[in-house]
């Protein structure tokens, strides 16, 4: 029993002193707040988002709370906040990639893989294809059955995709149906997303034809109609 009682003293005195040295020595500190991987993204809106308070125990930081504030951000992704001890935080950025283009009530907006508008689009915007259905966003149907379509194509035929619109199903248990609009004015019938690879690998030939439009929603049987 003694040795229990000189074993739990000791264990409550090295926590008091750990305390100590992580709370009140100032030893363990935050001196810095690093932002890494913000490039298009103002690093210094994200220093003032995450509001990390220098000269605070670097032990006391709440690095889920700063991540949940630095994600709010226009532009960001996913945000990691880590502690590099003894004096700094650092907050890693992954931004968004724009990858279409959609007309909101908003104006024009630069829209990533998950389907979420982000960002307006510069004046001069980039050559991405162009959301042509209703609302966009990560949780509307057409826009994953979109952008579904969209990363199965081929670079060579993605360069040439100017718009992508989306025709509502008849029925909740039928799929979208998504049609391509192509460089001079060719039109790509895909259908519904299954198999984008298969229709994509047929597409990819189909197009050496000359045609206005292209129509491979059955890949085993693609038509061209000129």
């Amino acid at each position: 029993m003694a040795l229990l009682v000189v074993v739990l003293v000791a264990l409550a005195g090295l926590a008091v002193g750990v305390r100590a040295l992580l709370y009140d020595s100032g030893l363990v500190d935050v001196d810095r707040v690093e932002v890494t991987g913000a490039f298009t993204v103002d690093p210094a809106a994200v220093l003032a988002a995450a509001a990390v308070e220098r000269g605070a125990p670097l032990i006391a930081v709440d690095t889920r709370a700063v991540a949940g504030r630095v994600a709010l951000l226009q532009g960001v992704a996913r945000v990691e906040v880590t502690r590099d001890w003894p004096h700094t935080v650092t907050i890693g950025v992954t931004e968004r990639v724009a990858v279409a283009l959609a007309e909101t009530p908003e104006g024009r907006l630069l829209v990533d893989d998950t389907g979420v508008p982000f960002r307006p689009a510069p004046e001069v915007p980039p050559a991405l294809p162009r959301l042509v259905f209703g609302a966009v966003g990560p949780d509307d149907p057409a826009t994953r059955a979109a952008l579904e379509v969209l990363m199965a194509l081929p670079e060579s035929v993605r360069v040439q995709t100017q718009t992508i619109d989306v025709a509502a199903p008849a029925a909740a248990s039928v799929a979208p149906t998504v049609i391509l609009g192509l460089t001079e004015d060719r039109l790509v019938r895909w259908g519904s997303p299954e198999r984008s690879v298969r229709k994509a690998a047929v597409l990819v030939p189909l197009l050496t034809q000359e045609g206005t439009v292209y129509d491979v929603a059955s890949p085993e049987l693609p038509t061209v109609r000129r």
